[in-house]
This record gives C-alpha cells, sequence and structure tokens, in this order.
C-alpha cells in the first residue's frame, strides 16, 4: 500500500486533521474526478452566508443562524432513513451537491461551516444517529441536521437512542460527548464498509478499507479485512502484502499463528502463478 495524501493526513496529530480535507479525500476514490477545491470554496461560501447575518457570541443566535442559512433558506436535510444502504450518501460532496446525505455527512458540513467562523461546534457520536453540539461556558445545544437542525433534550436523545437499538443500549451522557476528527472519519468509512459489504461490491470497499488502514492503524482487522478482499478480487500478492503488514504492526496478536498459516498459502499460490 502506497503512501498517498490521505495517509499523509492521518499520520498529522488528530487536532490538525482538518475534517473536510480528508472528508473528500475519502470522496475521491468514488469520484476520481472529483476537485476538493472547488468543494472547500463552497464550504467557505456557505460560512461567508452564515456571518453576514452578523448573529453576534450567543450560542442561540449562533445555532439560529446556522439553522436559518443551511435549512431553512439552502435546504439541506436528511433523506430516507438515516441509515439508507445508499453509498453516494455517505460522500461529503454528494451532500454538498445535493443538499441530502446521511446524519454523519450532514452534520460534517455544520461543523466545517462552524469552524470557519471559530465556533464551538462539534461532533457527537450517539450511536445509530451522528449529531452535533455547540457549547458555551454553562450549557450546550445537541442538534440535528438530518432532521432539519432541531434541537434536542436529553430525553430526545435517549428516545432516538431507543428507537435504533429498541432499547438494548442504555442511554448516558457521556454518549453526547464531542468526538474528534478521526474519530468522526473512522464512523463514516465504518458507514461505506458496511454498505459495500453487504452488497457485495468490493471493487469500491478497498479503498474505504485502505482508508480505516490510515485512520486506525492499531487496529489490525482492517488488514485482515483488506486481505480477503484482495483475495476475492483475484489480488493475491496484495492480500500477501497486507498480512504482512499485519505481521509487522501486530507482532504479539493473538492470532499470529494462523495468519502465518495464510501467508505460506498466499506465498504457495503466487509461486504457483510464476
Amino acid at each position: 500500500m502506497l503512501p498517498d495524501t490521505f495517509s499523509h493526513l492521518m499520520e498529522l496529530d488528530t487536532e490538525l486533521i482538518r475534517l473536510d480535507c480528508a472528508a473528500l479525500h475519502i470522496a475521491r476514490d468514488a469520484y476520481p474526478g472529483l476537485r476538493i477545491g472547488a468543494y472547500l470554496e463552497r464550504l467557505d461560501a456557505l460560512a461567508d452566508r452564515v456571518a453576514a447575518r452578523r448573529p453576534g457570541l450567543s450560542i442561540d443566535q449562533r445555532y439560529e443562524a446556522l439553522r436559518e442559512v443551511l435549512v431553512e433558506e439552502l435546504d439541506y436535510r436528511g433523506e430516507g432513513p438515516p441509515g439508507a444502504a445508499d453509498p453516494e450518501l455517505c460522500y461529503l460532496n454528494h451532500a454538498l451537491e445535493r443538499k441530502r446525505g446521511m446524519p454523519i455527512t450532514l452534520s460534517a458540513i455544520w461543523i466545517e461551516v462552524g469552524r470557519r467562523l471559530k465556533w464551538p461546534i462539534a461532533g457527537v457520536g450517539l450511536p445509530g444517529h451522528f449529531l452535533v453540539r455547540m457549547d458555551d461556558p454553562e450549557y450546550y445545544i445537541i442538534a440535528d441536521p438530518f432532521d432539519g437542525g432541531t434541537t434536542l433534550s436529553l430525553t430526545d436523545c435517549r428516545r432516538l437512542l431507543d428507537k435504533q437499538f429498541d432499547g438494548a443500549l442504555e442511554f448516558s451522557v457521556d454518549l453526547l460527548a464531542p468526538v474528534d476528527t478521526r474519530t468522526i472519519l473512522k464512523r463514516m468509512l465504518g458507514n461505506l464498509r458496511n454498505i459495500y459489504l453487504q452488497s457485495a461490491r468490493f471493487e469500491p470497499l478497498l479503498p474505504v478499507l485502505m482508508r480505516l488502514c490510515a485512520v486506525e492503524p492499531e487496529n489490525g482487522r482492517h488488514l485482515q479485512d483488506l486481505a480477503a478482499v484482495c483475495c476475492k478480487l483475484g489480488d493475491v500478492p496484495g492480500a500477501h502484502a497486507c498480512l504482512t503488514e499485519y505481521l509487522r504492526r501486530m507482532p504479539e496478536a493473538a492470532d499470529i499463528t494462523i495468519v502465518r498459516r495464510n501467508l505460506k498459502r498466499l506465498e504457495a499460490a503466487i509461486h504457483t502463478r510464476n
């Protein structure tokens, strides 16, 4: 796996990673001709429209400015059920163009507009439904960009979680804590991985798994998944390279014997082809 721009971004400290740039690099895998600069300019323009309202310092006024521009004026909102199995809804460029997306892609737009204005806005990784929060020294606002920017109380968040998991997952205020950029990217890619796996679309799944390896290098599962997909696509040398990298990163892994055995089988297959 040769390093690329996205991989270099993931080598930065998490607080230095720009969500918009990284998410658009992910989208470029599905849209090779994508011009990242053009979409960054769209986000700049959205921030300018919000700033033109001169909302002041109040968190309530800033929230209202975001909602009025992004939802009331421009109609950015969710489409279909939050977990819809349409990969296009997972890509930031699609959300910016079509003004429709999954909860996490629409939240990314809110977060990036707020970041440009230096406002305290962050993602909230509520299981099953991504949200945003805006913080004030005394309180915070939770909003749902997928549902037209509606504000949510703690009770609303609990009901949303119960709806997603039929009450099987216990609600905690800790679930509303701000999450960092790397966590958001991991969840974006996880959504894509699940969609492509469910539909057995292995070619677009390949770059998604490569991005997950870069976002979360300490998780050996991604390399093993990548090796399996390489095998599905007939890329035996690629699978061998993934498992070799797994051994390098995870020398103390519990399944090391199994991985070495699989490597020997791949080596035999490579020699047979030669």
